[in-house]
């Protein structure tokens, strides 16, 4: 898999490939700039579909900046536009790098735009605390966020109404939203 075609991406079944393999995609597709041609479905079906234990490697390893950058450059355009929202700040901290740290970042949400740093610039009106596989679910639309928070894989300081909010938020791709080609 040393070259990239986002159609490989969306035909992948990860349950067909090793653990090896479905790093070795996602890192292809991000240093080939290959997610910005992969339909947000088509992403988010292939992480519903991965195992745990390929979201585990990913998200441990040197791939696990190229997949959060990606999600990151794409936050802005899932933004719900158009509705009347005082600013708000959201501090995320996505735990399992694989130095030991975490990733840091924040959204500031405006009524017309959403901004993503990747340093935190203003003081958080929620924090989001969740491991690297736990993201990927999230933000794919795979996880289900209150069984995260209930079984304690997802941590939130702060307004937990905010935090409550993020699907109304953010228009989030789904697995079904378009068939697989």
């Amino acid at each position: 898999m040393s070259s990239f075609d986002p159609g490989q991406l969306a035909a992948t079944d990860p349950r067909k490939i090793s653990t090896e393999q479905f790093q070795e995609l996602l890192a292809a597709a991000g240093t080939a700039e290959g997610l910005d041609d992969v339909d947000p479905a088509a992403f988010a079906r292939l992480i519903g579909r991965a195992r745990r234990d390929q979201l585990e490697a990913v998200m441990s390893s040197p791939a696990r900046a190229v997949v959060l950058d990606q999600i990151l450059r794409r936050f802005a355009a899932h933004y719900r536009t158009g509705e009347k929202r005082p600013p708000k700040v959201i501090h995320w901290k996505v735990t399992g790098r694989p130095d030991g740290g975490q990733d840091e970042f924040e959204l500031v949400l405006h009524g017309d735009r959403c901004e993503v740093n990747l340093v935190a610039e203003h003081g958080a009106d929620t924090t989001i605390i969740l491991g690297g596989p736990e993201f990927l679910l999230l933000t794919s639309g795979n996880g289900k966020p209150t069984t995260m928070f209930m079984t304690g894989k997802l941590k939130v300081r702060g307004d937990l109404g905010l935090a409550a909010a993020l699907a109304k938020i953010f228009a989030i791709p789904s697995s079904s939203s378009s068939p697989s080609s």
